[in-house]
């Protein structure tokens, strides 16, 4: 859905704040979906149109979703993820995801169609990817939400957010204002004047942190939590299941593990 939507979003997006609450809620509401196919409908972009969108975004793409298609090795683990987005989540169609290709189970619209050809060109290009990198998946692979603000430019304020919440996770937002030397309501609103809040990027590096030991460690989710800055393993568990649409994190470590 960002993909169609960037073909069509203008300059003036910020990109940062974009990839901030993709981490947050990367799953796209039902209406929201249809509403986005529905206005191409009359003109279905072209599978060379979404390609080089489509690549740009996932490879910035810190949702636990976006993290493990840029290490996947194996088809068996997409078709497992695939899976469970059509188990957990609000989908138009429960496509079949398989080695042959995605399959529809019912007539759905040449954008919809458009769509699932273009996930399919889409996970061989992550499967390739990864099967050129020697290393195996590590939680140190890949970028943070600090190298994403930097990649877009975004304002210095943002950018020490960043790196102070990644370095202290367990730290408040307050406690990110006395670090910048500023009065709380003057944090509010040097925030609020860039059209986000400290709060959110605290728990989109957390869930992005805390997704990479999810997904490449076999820390218990009671570890991870401690480590990323939860209270527990359940507060991390709701926080993961709001960032997927529903998807546990039990699902992707399962997915995990048929690539073994």
């Amino acid at each position: 859905m960002r993909v169609l939507e960037t073909l069509h979003r203008k300059a003036s997006v910020n990109l940062f704040q974009e990839n901030v609450a993709n981490v947050l809620a990367s799953n796209v509401a039902l209406d929201r979906k249809q509403r986005i196919m529905n206005a191409m409908e009359g003109a279905p972009p072209s599978l060379q149109s979404m390609e080089g969108p489509w690549r740009e975004l996932a490879c910035l793409d810190l949702s636990p979703t976006g993290l493990f298609f840029s290490q996947t090795r194996k088809y068996a683990g997409i078709t497992e993820i695939w899976n469970a987005y059509s188990t957990y989540t609000d989908v138009l169609d429960p496509s079949v995801c398989q080695e042959q290709g995605i399959h529809p189970t019912k007539t759905i619209s040449k954008v919809h169609f458009r769509l699932l050809e273009g996930y399919g060109t889409f996970f061989d290009h992550c499967l390739h990817q990864s099967r050129l990198n020697p290393y195996p998946p590590s939680v140190r692979h890949g970028f943070t939400l600090k190298d994403v603000a930097r990649i877009f430019n975004a304002p210095m304020l943002l950018q020490d957010a960043c790196d102070f919440f990644l370095a202290y996770p367990r730290s408040k937002v307050s406690d990110l204002y006395t670090a910048l030397g500023l009065h709380p309501r003057t944090g509010e609103r040097r925030f609020a004047s860039e059209g986000i809040s400290a709060l959110a990027i605290k728990r989109a590096c957390a869930i992005s942190s805390a997704s990479r030991y999810i997904l490449w460690s076999d820390l218990t989710l009671a570890e991870i939590a401690a480590k990323c800055g939860y209270t527990d393993g359940a507060h991390l568990h709701h926080e993961f299941r709001r960032s997927t649409g529903g998807i546990p994190p039990a699902a992707y470590r399962r997915a995990v593990r048929v690539q073994h």
